[in-house]
């Protein structure tokens, strides 16, 4: 079987012949995969060369065109006379499957019911967002939990853990833990980000596996937080962002200043839902309620022993959820509590920022306007969580790691009251 790929922005056709039967289904299957991971929305496939198709073949149809109607995109078969033709018809999917070039033509601009979102564009040095409105004059409360200045060199005890009651609305990162009795897990204690009813935490130690709980009838997680910052409100703004052709990712720090520009904040709440590239981050090795045997967690080599980096970009063609604060080093004055859970987001800016992600396995992303409930709702419900980092910008000269890369994704932004 060949397969010959057309391109046209998020439009893909793909023209494919020889036999679609169970040695070659997974062949055509992977292709249309990689049209989803590289953003394609629109799918056409020419099957008019194909001289013979299994069930095997059909399923696959079947399958794409469920993955596409699930990120409210478009896929189908051209209309075509032979072997395939033959076998959609006689199974009754023709309705499914078919397409001719009037109806695929306008369901390339807008699938049958859409409703088409009101938004505009933004065009930044790194990526093209595409802004929608959702509560322009929201703003986003905040307060901080716990003592951060002990990281470094000090040993958290029992009493420094605080039950953390989490809503549908709150958005939350920091180190926490599922636990009532923070005598009985010390260990557990690790990176924490809370987001659309579902906390996620990875447990210190190499071994530990991310694990979350959600919001389920009348039960509510209540994560044990040993410092944090927590929000509450609904973002003011979703802006949709493309990177620009003429380059293959953007950073995490470089779509955040773009986004704070393009909404003209000084200090917001953002999330992030986007597919990576590469992270670049940290997690715990040890629990924060060990003692620390030099002057500072941080020294050489002993910050071996307390954290685990990534030495390069890992999770690489991941979906990840973001959760951070953003400010500006001009609006410091102003938001004093803030600043001891912000650092710099690169060495030659003034942007601070913290920022925790979530990492699942590649899922495609609905087009136009999210629900972020939903989104969010949807990676956690896959069961897939593989874990919770805290994100970082290694910009050292030459042996550095870098920032954290994107190719597209959503952000939700909100300012800070």
């Amino acid at each position: 079987m060949q397969i010959k790929t057309h391109n046209d922005k998020d439009f893909r056709e793909l023209q494919v012949s020889g036999r679609l039967d169970a040695e070659w289904a997974d062949t055509l299957q992977q292709a249309i995969e990689d049209a989803l991971r590289e953003g394609a929305h629109s799918l056409l496939l020419d099957l008019s060369e194909v001289v013979y198709m299994s069930s095997a073949g059909l399923g696959v149809l079947v399958r794409a065109q469920k993955q596409f109607q699930s990120i409210r995109g478009s896929f189908g078969v051209k209309d075509v006379a032979g072997p395939v033709g033959e076998v959609i018809r006689l199974t009754g999917l023709s309705k499914l499957l078919l397409w001719n070039a009037q109806i695929f033509s306008s369901s390339v601009i807008a699938p049958p019911g859409a409703v088409q979102s009101v938004s505009r564009m933004v065009y930044a040095k790194h990526a093209d967002f595409t802004v929608y409105d959702l509560e322009p004059k929201a703003r986003m409360d905040w307060s901080v939990i716990g003592n951060p200045a002990r990281l470094e060199s000090g040993q958290y005890e029992a009493d420094d853990a605080a039950p953390t009651e989490i809503t549908e609305s709150t958005i939350a990162l920091g180190l926490a833990a599922f636990t009532e009795e923070y005598t009985d897990q010390q260990t557990s204690f690790g990176e924490m980000l809370a987001l659309a009813g579902t906390v996620a935490v990875q447990p210190a130690g190499k071994s530990q596996r991310a694990d979350y709980q959600s919001i389920q009838g009348e039960f509510r997680p209540q994560p044990e937080m040993l410092y944090g910052i927590k929000l509450a409100g609904s973002p003011s703004h979703l802006l949709r962002f493309d990177v620009n052709q003429r380059d293959r990712s953007a950073s995490l720090t470089d779509l955040v200043d773009e986004a704070m520009d393009a909404m003209q904040y000084e200090a917001a709440s953002v999330v992030f839902l986007a597919e990576t590239s590469g992270l670049v981050g940290a997690t715990l090795r040890r629990s924060l309620t060990e003692r620390v045997s030099g002057d500072s967690r941080f020294d050489h080599p002993e910050i071996r022993e307390w954290l685990s980096f990534a030495p390069e970009r890992i999770h690489a063609n991941a979906v990840v959820a973001i959760v951070g604060v953003a400010l500006r080093a001009t609006a410091q004055d102003r938001y004093k509590k803030l600043m001891p859970f912000v650092r710099p987001m690169r060495s030659s800016d003034d942007l601070l920022g913290h920022f925790h992600a979530a990492v699942f396995p590649f899922q495609p992303f609905k087009k136009r306007k999210l629900d972020l409930n939903e989104s969010v709702g949807s990676l956690f419900s896959s069961g897939q969580l593989q874990a919770v980092m805290h994100l970082l910008n290694d910009d050292r000269p030459i042996s550095g790691a870098g920032d954290s890369e994107f190719v597209r994704g959503a952000c939700w932004i909100g300012p800070l009251v």
